[in-house]
């Protein structure tokens, strides 16, 4: 099941700002081409982005995600800091085999989800304890509660695979380095792009 994990670190952009994962992950493609697992209008299968644009939520608006399917965990650094960073998750977790991803002592809130809405796995399910949330078939957004340079995270538990992407409310919410400028959106922006492979039925 994890024969495809790699550990290493991969960069991408943030409002503008620089973004970096390090730690175990199974694949990504940096190319625009793969399929957007956020986007109703581009999922195959009782897909829609109502899972991740609740309470005033902005679903991620490209297809850029990070892909695990092994236990491990790592480190989001984030170039300028972020206040109340989002992160968007999709299929953690599936019937029998939930997955918990624990984020030490860094505070959230759940702030959408796929409980009643389905995403492009259906309806699912998740529980909160202290800074850990435990998702069986979840998808959906958390928003994170402060000022944060750096996000780490250890998941428990192997799957077929699922998947993130980090995202801040708006420019201004970034924290910008002096002398630094740059052109920022609004909304959740997407850090990473993976190339997926058909997902088995389950």
């Amino acid at each position: 099941m994890g024969g495809n994990d790699a550990s290493g670190t991969v960069s991408g952009t943030l409002l503008g700002s620089s973004i970096t994962y390090t730690g175990v992950f199974l694949n990504f493609d940096g190319t625009s081409a793969a399929p957007n697992f956020w986007q109703g209008a581009n999922l195959v299968q009782n897909g829609s982005q109502a899972a991740y644009s609740q309470n005033g939520v902005t679903a991620p608006t490209n297809s850029s995600l990070i892909r695990f399917n092994v236990q491990g965990g790592g480190k989001i650094s984030f170039g300028s800091a972020v206040v109340n960073p989002f992160m968007a998750f999709n299929s953690i977790g599936q019937s029998g085999r939930p997955v918990t991803y624990d984020f030490g002592t860094s505070a959230f809130n759940v702030v959408s989800d796929n409980t009643s809405l389905p995403a492009y796995w259906s309806t699912g399910s998740h529980a909160v304890l202290g800074n850990a949330l435990t998702g069986t078939e979840f998808s959906g957004v958390i928003k994170f509660l402060g000022t944060f340079s750096e996000i780490d995270f250890t998941t428990n538990a192997p799957e077929n695979w699922h998947a993130i992407t980090v995202g801040a409310e708006s420019a201004g919410s970034v924290v910008p380095e002096p002398s630094t400028y740059a052109l920022m959106a609004t909304g959740l922006a997407g850090l990473f792009s993976v190339a997926r492979r058909r997902r088995q039925v389950r």
